[in-house]
């Protein structure tokens, strides 16, 4: 009885130094494997979104580089401008901004000078500059005289361009749809409809792409509209003098005559009138008093 509780004992206590010993063995060399399964998994978790981007796409954020792209090449911008210029010969300063224009490879697109008072002349000028050069020109114009009045403004179309480039791209593909259902068509009444169908969206698909070519001009070329003018020349007053005052008179004179017969030859009429009553009046008090 004895040897086998002694035996108990010893396999106890075994045991025990067993679980001891396992206990205070690190944990890292106990399961490696899920150690180093857990923290690559956790650095996977943690990773920042542009670098699963990064990740996800070879090496390159696709996100930031389209924004990118569409910001520098895709803005739609129309630059005009209107400007007065006095100047000494408007003819002339006509012609320099012909002359700046077909340098800068722009087009006339309207040039009008005619002659006001005391032949002074006057002009307006419209010219289309490519949009790469459209400061230099201005600045190059606005030397040419005295700027007296200067307006330019830049609009931007993008959004509307983008919006008209998704219906157009919309409309493309709802042609292709229905040129595909027209070539598998077989009753009349599904052609005839079909055909309608194209011819409308081809409309649409033409009055979009007129307004896009529209806006893609605007956009490579500029207009600037000067406004030219002479100076009014400043006459000095003339002193008084004898026979500057004699001349005035009688030219006063002359006036005054000249309203006093308009005046009679307009009251004349009824004055005789008048007359006329006066006398008639009066023979006929004579006749009742006899």
């Amino acid at each position: 009885m004895l040897p086998q509780t002694l035996l108990s004992l010893l396999l106890c206590l075994i045991i025990l130094v067993s679980g001891c010993t396992a206990l205070d063995k690190p944990v890292d060399s106990i399961t490696p494997a899920a150690h180093v399964s857990d923290a690559y998994g956790s650095a996977e978790r943690a990773a920042p979104a542009p670098l699963a981007e990064k990740k996800a796409t070879g090496g390159t954020n696709l996100a930031v580089q389209s924004s990118e792209t569409l910001t520098q090449s895709d803005q739609k911008i129309i630059n005009t401008a209107d400007i007065s210029l006095q100047v000494s010969d408007v003819r002339k300063i006509a012609d320099s901004i012909k002359e700046i224009v077909t340098t800068s490879e722009g087009v006339i697109q309207s040039s009008s000078v005619s002659a006001g008072r005391e032949d002074k002349y006057t002009g307006v000028v419209t010219v289309r500059v490519p949009s790469s050069k459209f400061d230099e020109t201005l600045k190059e114009i606005q030397n040419l005289g005295k700027v007296t009045t200067s307006s330019v403004s830049a609009q931007d179309v993008t959004e509307e361009y983008v919006d008209l480039d998704a219906q157009k791209n919309a409309l493309t593909n709802q042609l292709t749809q229905y040129n595909r259902i027209l070539g598998q068509a077989v009753n009349v009444s599904e052609i005839l409809e079909v055909q309608r169908e194209i011819e409308r969206i081809q409309v649409e698909l033409d009055r979009i792409t007129g307004k896009m070519k529209y806006l893609d001009n605007r956009v490579a070329f500029s207009t600037i509209t000067v406004r030219l003018s002479e100076p009014a020349s400043v006459v000095p007053s003339p002193g008084y003098s004898i026979t500057s005052v004699i001349s005035q008179a009688i030219g006063g004179f002359a006036d005054t005559v000249v309203w006093l017969v308009i005046m009679i030859m307009t009251l004349l009429p009824i004055i005789i009138l008048g007359a006329v009553g006066v006398i008639i009046y009066s023979r006929w008090k004579v006749r009742r008093s006899d």
